[in-house]
């Protein structure tokens, strides 16, 4: 039933409307996932898939749009457009901001990047998938479902369990990028440029103008000596004069964010965007 389902996009979409079901039907992963692009059904796979880092892929267009105009505004101080965006998650909001550049007929480099982004398939009666650091994320036995999040069907997060406890695989049949498809298309297309970052230890020296981590650097996910790591690390991709927009959306969608200048291997605070971002302080005092 699940792997015909999988390939019946409006039988998932109906799927997805009906009150009980919707919290545990969830879109198998197949080669073919790539090719989908129901947003109904889309929504349903990102909200439900969730990471090591315990966030979801849920995003949604326009999130950010209240921060890419000051955004642009302050990068045009810089000779060079060379953008990237950190923990993109779905990749929609990239999308949203490059939109914007590309009205404004500016040329520019947008590379973007999501550690949790990629997922490894390995196939079989009991199908599972991994995240890049080999942490299972869901699986399948059989048709019965495995997640280690299931309020309405406990079930599934004791099969989870079970299988959690099994060997990782040594071969992956085939891995996914978990991106929306306007923004696979633009990766394709080599417009956006996906990049394999992670956020505490990969180290990029003095490549981009202006370097967006939103929803990625929280108190509620790590504490200051992280973070003070995370932003020490962002700093050194950045050369001279470019521009580090950080910030968090509350639970009422408002986006309370801060954006801050390079200047003599210091970040020197240039405006807030509602309250600020949380951490701002941490920033300003390294």
């Amino acid at each position: 039933m699940i792997k015909i389902a999988s390939k019946n996009i409006n039988f998932l979409e109906k799927v997805s409307k009906i009150p009980v079901l919707k919290h545990f039907f969830i879109l198998k992963i197949s080669e073919n996932f790539n090719d989908i692009k129901s947003e109904l059904v889309l929504n349903k796979f990102y909200r439900d898939i969730w990471v090591n880092d315990k966030t979801s892929k849920k995003t949604e267009k326009k999130r950010f749009s209240d921060l890419d105009i000051p955004s642009f505004e302050l990068m045009k101080e810089n000779k060079d457009y060379i953008i990237h965006d950190i923990a993109v998650s779905n990749g929609i909001c990239s999308n949203d901001f490059y939109e914007l550049l590309a009205e404004k007929k500016k040329k520019f480099e947008f590379y973007i990047s999501d550690k949790f982004a990629e997922i490894k398939v390995k196939k079989g009666f009991i199908t599972k998938a991994y995240d890049n650091e080999n942490h299972l994320i869901f699986a399948y036995a059989g048709c019965f479902y495995a997640a280690d999040k299931n309020t309405f069907f406990p079930l599934t997060v004791l099969l989870f369990k079970l299988l959690q406890k099994n060997k990782t695989p040594e071969k992956f049949d085939y891995s996914l990028l978990l991106l929306h498809p306007e923004v696979s298309e633009k990766v394709k297309k080599k417009k956006f440029k996906f990049i394999s970052y992670d956020i505490f230890n990969t180290e990029i020296h003095e490549k981009f103008t202006f370097v967006r981590a939103m929803n990625i650097l929280n108190l509620g996910y790590f504490n200051e000596d992280k973070i003070r790591t995370a932003v020490i690390n962002i700093k050194k991709s950045m050369k001279e004069n470019a521009v580090l927009l950080v910030g968090r959306t509350n639970a009422k969608k408002i986006n309370n964010a801060s954006f801050f200048r390079k200047q003599n291997n210091k970040l020197a605070h240039l405006k807030d965007i509602n309250e600020g971002s949380e951490i701002k302080k941490i920033i300003e005092n390294l």
